[in-house]
Parts: structure tokens; C-alpha cells; sequence
């Protein structure tokens, strides 16, 4: 009965996570490796429910060929929990605005790559797992380690976020990323004493359609590309903010766009722009800090951030900042071409309307570029 109940749950979870899969395939640019990450970690997902499946309907039973499917299917089913790991990690990265080289999706991968050895081993070793004279499975004196890998990765992935958001990174996606642990991690902990661990891939696929959810919500209100808030927004969020004026608070609006992004796309393509958007996207972010604000792509490589300051002082010393932040990354990063940026500001007085002070800010903006220009 609870082994029909659980084929039952992997069948559905399976057919939930293919209508996101194709969604999401039809939705998503391929140049947005991020997206393509999740569409893997669905894949990985799907397949280990699928051999669950398979696990369940052959363990136990004997019919021709049955002991060595059931070895073969539990080499690959126990290692895809360390490989999706590895892949959940590589999300974490790129969302967090990593750049994956070769080397480092080595690295990231090797823990999986070992295991997937170990357990292709074990078909005549026994040592993560073995198959009895009743085919039954049973672990082996290493499975311990198999454990260790796969939580290890999610443990190291998830200590970059807390990290990042203990610093006060405001990267919309480090609070969306934490949530995946929940479910998932607790499923695993709360199932671990059961032989074939049963739940860890509902619960992950619980997992992931809940982000699913949470993404499709957002989307209206979110630029795709960087994941920040888009004009729509930006236009939501501005009649709050001014209502919420009072004597004593000010409220900036600072508009921004990249030195000659033009030339970036022209001369090292419209992947390398996105990346350059993804990037100034993040370093907004960062210079912002802990200031009640909204940050916004509102077209091309034009952002936007509204928020709170205590006054003129503050919203000078921002655009510093903002500005710096730029010429860090310029002189830290490996990037082939400079990334500077042109900032723009004005005070929101009450009655403005958004594009009121839209058109103060640009003129300041415009003020901006022009002493880059002559300076």
C-alpha cells in the first residue's frame, strides 16, 4: 500500500515537473544560463523520480534479467542525487553573478563524477549498495559517503547565500534560493533510516514547483534578464512610496545607463551585453546596500533605483558610490572592455508624478555623460 501510494506521488510530482519543463523550455532565451541551470535541475529531478519508480516496481521481485536491473538501475539512480546537487550549486553561482568557467564546473562536478564511479563499482563490489539472492537492495559500507556528498554540496551552496545575505546582498534571488533547502533537505533528513530514501524526490520536486510558482508570480512585475523590477513595477511601486512622505524623509529617484554599451554589443555580442546587464544589475544592488528602495531595468541599459534618504548629502554620497562600485568591478574583473555607468538624480516632491521626476533625473543623467564625454 505505501509502496502504491509513493509510486503514486513520483507518477504525479513526474507530470507536474514535464509541464514545467516544456513551459520553461519554450519561455526561456538559451543565453540565460541561470534558466537553463533550472531546466536541468527539473530534467535531473524528473529522471530520478523516474527510476524511483522503476526501483520500486523491480525491487524485491524475481523475473529474468531482474538481479541485474535492479544493479544497474541503483548505479545510476543513487549517484543523480549528488550530480543534481552539483547542478543546484552551479544555479547558485550563476544566479549569484559567478562566472562558470570550465574549471570550475569541473570542480563543482567532481564530488558527482566520483560517486557515479563508486556506484558503477558497486554493481560487483557492493560497497555503496548490493543486490541480494532475492534481489533485494541493501547499502553498502560507503553509502555513508554518498550522503555526505550530496548534502556536503547543497551545505556549500548554501552557505554562499546565507553569506551573501548576512553582507545585506539584496539580489532578489538569494531569498528565493534559500527556500529550496527547506523541503527538500528536511525530506531527506526525515527519510534517511528508510532503505531507497523515499520522499527525497517528492519533496525536491515539491521543491521546485513551488519556485516555478513564485517565478510565474513575479514575472509580470520582474525583468527577466536581471532579475530586478521592471518599469510596470517601478510605476506600482512609486504612488506607495510617495504616499509614504512625511516630514523628515526624502525621497530620491536615480536614473542610470551604461558608457557606451552600444559598442559592447557591437563588438563582442549580444550575449556579452546581456552578461554586462546582469552584471551592473548586480552592482546596483550592491550599492544600494540596506536602503528601502526599488531597483529597476525600465528598458535596454536603463535602471532605475527609488528609495528612501535621509537628504541631499546621502543621495550625492549614493551616486558615489554607485559609480565606484562600477570602477571596482572594471579594474578587478577579467572583463575585456571597461563598464562605467552615467547616474542621474532628482528629489521626489509631492504632486510629482513618476515621469515628472523621470525627466529631472534624466537631465541630470545627460549633465552626467556629457562631463564623461568632455572630462
Amino acid at each position: 500500500m505505501v509502496t502504491a501510494i509513493h509510486i503514486e506521488f513520483d507518477a504525479l510530482f513526474f507530470l507536474i515537473l514535464c509541464v514545467i519543463a516544456l513551459q520553461s523550455a519554450r519561455n526561456v532565451s538559451s543565453r540565460q544560463m541561470s534558466r537553463v541551470l533550472f531546466r536541468y535541475t527539473v530534467y535531473g529531478i524528473m529522471f530520478a523520480l523516474a527510476l524511483d519508480i522503476l526501483w520500486m516496481l523491480i525491487d524485491g521481485r524475481l523475473f529474468p534479467g531482474a538481479f541485474f536491473l535492479n544493479r544497474l538501475v541503483n548505479a545510476i539512480f543513487l549517484p543523480s542525487g549528488v550530480l543534481l546537487a552539483c547542478i543546484w550549486y552551479l544555479y547558485v553561482l550563476e544566479s549569484l553573478g559567478f562566472e562558470l568557467t570550465p574549471r570550475l564546473c569541473f570542480v563543482v562536478f567532481l564530488p558527482g563524477l566520483i560517486m557515479t564511479l563508486l556506484n558503477l563499482l558497486s554493481i560487483r563490489t557492493g560497497w555503496v549498495f548490493s543486490v541480494d539472492e532475492n534481489n533485494v537492495y541493501s547499502r553498502g559500507s560507503l553509502f555513508p559517503l554518498q550522503i555526505a556528498a550530496a548534502v556536503g554540496m547543497l551545505l556549500i551552496s548554501l552557505l554562499h547565500l546565507l553569506s551573501r545575505l548576512i553582507k545585506g546582498d539584496r539580489n532578489p534571488y538569494v531569498r528565493k534560493l534559500l527556500l529550496f533547502y527547506i523541503v527538500p533537505v528536511a525530506g531527506t533528513f526525515l527519510t534517511l533510516p528508510h532503505a531507497g530514501m523515499p520522499g527525497t524526490w517528492t519533496s525536491a520536486a515539491a521543491a521546485i514547483i513551488l519556485m516555478y510558482i513564485d517565478d510565474q508570480d513575479k514575472e509580470i512585475t520582474r525583468d527577466s534578464l536581471t532579475g530586478l523590477n521592471n518599469r510596470k513595477a517601478l510605476s506600482k511601486a512609486f504612488p506607495e512610496y510617495m504616499r509614504q512622505l512625511t516630514p523628515g524623509t526624502s525621497l530620491y529617484l536615480f536614473a542610470m545607463d551604461l558608457d557606451h554599451f552600444k559598442s559592447i554589443n557591437d563588438t563582442w555580442g549580444h550575449p556579452e551585453g546581456d552578461k554586462a546587464l546582469i552584471t551592473a544589475a548586480r552592482l546596483f544592488l550592491q550599492a544600494v546596500g540596506n536602503v528601502r528602495s526599488v531597483v529597476a531595468r525600465i528598458g535596454g541599459d536603463e535602471f532605475v533605483i527609488l528609495g528612501f534618504l535621509p537628504g541631499p548629502e546621502e543621495a550625492a554620497l549614493l551616486k558615489v558610490k554607485i559609480k565606484t562600485a562600477f570602477d571596482i568591478h572594471t579594474q578587478d574583473s577579467r572583463c575585456p572592455y571597461p563598464l562605467r555607468v552615467s547616474v542621474g538624480y532628482a528629489a521626489c516632491e509631492p504632486g510629482q508624478t513618476l515621469e515628472q521626476v523621470l525627466i529631472e533625473a534624466d537631465r541630470e543623467l545627460y549633465k552626467d555623460k556629457r562631463r564623461i564625454s568632455t572630462g
